[in-house]
C-alpha cells in the first residue's frame, strides 16, 4: 500500500472526560468524519481498498475470540489513522501488513475478576499472567471500571467493579464467511475456547490461597496491543459470569503468587472426576468468602466442604462423624492438631446443619451469631487447607486414611 508520509489531525475531543462523555464513541465519530471529509482520511481508504488482501476480507466476520464482527475497510483505515498517531507510521504499517497477510489473529482471552488486585503484571505460568485494569487494553469496560464520580457513584459504593483481569495471549481464525459462525462447537478454535476454561480454573484456584476471594466477573478478549482493528473494532462480546458479587478485595502476594503456580499445576494433573468435584468446592469457597450474611457464609462453607470430603458418602452414612474424621485425619500434623480440626469442623457442621434446617442461627439455641462471624476467618482458612490438600494429594482412600494405613 503505497501512502506515502501522513500528517494525521489530533482529534478535537476530550480523550480523559470519563464522566460526562464516551470517549470511545468520540474517537470513532471523529475518524468516520476523517475518512469522508480530509483528504488524508480518503486517501488512506481508497489505498485500502485496492489492496487484494483487504478486498479478499469482503463479506467475512473478523474474529474477535468468543465472538466476531462483519469486517468493514472504514473501520479498518479508522484504525489506521488511529495507529500511525499512537505508534508511528512505520510500526503502524507492519501491523497492518500481519493482520492482512495471516489467516490467524492473536488476542487477549480474558476474564474480568472480583476479589484480587495486583501492583504489576504476574505470570501465573503457561502464558497466563494476572494483570492490573490499569494495565489491560483501552476499551469500554477498562474505561468503565476506573470510572469513580460518576452520576451513579453511590450506586458503585455498593456494586464493586473489578481491579484485575486473568488474561492469556491465543491465535483464532481470523475470518470466517458471513454466513458461518463462531459459536463453541461449529467452527470451532480449540487453542481459544481450552484458554477460556483454563481461565475460569485459575480464577476459582485463587480461593484455595489463604485469605484471597476471587470470583469470575466478565468474560471478553480484546485485540493484541497496537493490533487491528484496537477500540474500533469491539471486543469478544462478553457476558457477565458472575454469582455472587461481595465487596472484598485482596492484593495478591509473591506467597500467593508461588502457591497459584503449585496450585494451577496440581490441578491441571488431577483426574477429571477430580477436577470436576473440586471446581464446585472451591466455587462454594468463593461464595462463602464473598456473601455478607453469617448465614448464607456458613451454609456454603458446609457445603464446599462436604464436597470436599463426602465425596463417596452416597448412602448419607454418619455424616458428620465422617466429616469430622476425614478432616481432621487429612490434614492434622498430630494428635492435637487432629483435635482442633476435629473441633473445627464439628463446628461448622453443626452451623451449616443449623442454617440448612431452620433458616438461621439460632440464639436461643446457644449459638452466638458474633462468635461464628469473629471465627469465620479461622473456618475459612481450614477450608482452604483442606481444598489444598485435596488438590495437590488427590482424594485419599478415607477408611485406610483413618486407620492410620497411609
Amino acid at each position: 500500500m503505497e501512502i506515502g508520509r501522513l500528517q494525521i489531525p489530533i482529534p478535537r475531543i476530550d480523550e480523559v472526560d470519563f464522566v460526562r462523555n464516551d470517549s470511545i464513541t468520540q474517537l470513532y465519530l471523529w475518524y468516520s468524519k476523517l475518512i469522508e471529509n480530509e483528504a488524508v482520511g480518503t486517501q488512506v481508504l481508497a489505498a485500502l481498498r485496492e489492496d487484494p488482501r483487504v478486498q479478499a476480507l469482503d463479506g467475512h466476520m473478523i474474529s474477535h475470540g468468543s465472538n466476531a464482527s462483519r469486517f468493514e475497510v472504514e473501520t479498518l483505515a479508522m484504525w489506521f489513522l488511529r495507529a500511525i498517531q499512537e505508534y508511528g507510521q512505520d510500526i503502524a504499517e507492519n501491523n497492518l501488513n500481519t493482520f492482512l497477510n495471516s489467516d490467524k489473529a492473536s488476542v487477549i482471552n480474558t476474564l474480568w475478576v472480583l476479589g484480587v488486585e495486583v501492583d504489576k503484571t504476574i505470570d501465573l505460568g503457561n502464558g497466563y499472567q494476572i494483570e492490573s485494569v490499569y494495565k489491560m487494553p483501552d476499551s469500554r469496560e477498562k474505561r468503565h471500571y476506573l470510572k469513580s464520580d460518576d452520576f451513579f457513584h453511590l450506586l458503585h459504593q455498593i456494586m464493586p467493579k473489578p481491579k484485575a483481569a486473568i488474561t492469556c495471549i491465543c491465535q483464532v481464525i481470523k475470518a470466517v464467511k458471513g454466513n458461518e459462525t463462531f459459536q463453541q462447537g461449529k467452527i470451532k478454535d480449540e487453542e481459544f475456547w481450552n484458554s477460556y476454561q483454563r481461565l475460569s480454573e485459575i480464577a476459582l484456584l485463587f480461593n484455595a490461597v489463604d485469605g484471597v476471594s476471587c470470583i469470575p466477573y466478565y468474560s471478553t478478549s480484546y485485540a493484541l496491543h497496537g493490533m487491528p482493528m484496537g477500540i474500533f473494532g469491539g471486543s469478544g462480546g462478553g457476558s457477565n459470569i458472575y454469582d455472587i458479587i461481595g465487596r472484598s478485595s485482596s492484593k495478591i502476594s509473591e506467597v500467593s503468587v508461588r502457591e497459584i503456580h503449585s496450585l494451577v499445576d496440581a490441578f491441571g494433573a488431577l483426574p477429571p472426576g477430580d477436577k470436576l468435584r473440586m471446581t464446585r468446592a472451591l466455587s462454594r469457597l468463593s461464595q462463602a468468602k464473598r456473601r455478607l450474611q453469617i448465614e448464607d457464609k456458613i451454609l456454603d462453607l458446609g457445603i464446599a466442604l462436604e464436597m470436599a470430603l463426602l465425596d463417596d458418602n452416597v448412602n448419607n452414612d454418619q455424616l458428620s462423624q465422617s466429616f469430622r474424621l476425614r478432616g481432621s485425619w487429612l490434614i492434622g500434623k498430630d494428635g492435637d492438631d487432629r483435635h482442633i480440626i476435629y473441633r473445627q469442623l464439628r463446628d461448622i457442621y453443626d452451623y451449616r446443619s443449623q442454617v440448612a434446617h431452620s433458616g438461621a442461627l439460632c440464639k436461643n439455641d446457644g449459638i452466638k451469631i458474633d462468635e461464628v462471624r469473629k471465627r469465620f476467618q479461622e473456618y475459612s482458612f481450614l477450608a482452604e487447607r483442606i481444598i489444598r490438600h485435596l488438590i495437590y494429594n488427590g482424594h485419599p482412600e478415607w477408611s485406610k486414611l483413618i486407620l492410620g494405613a497411609i
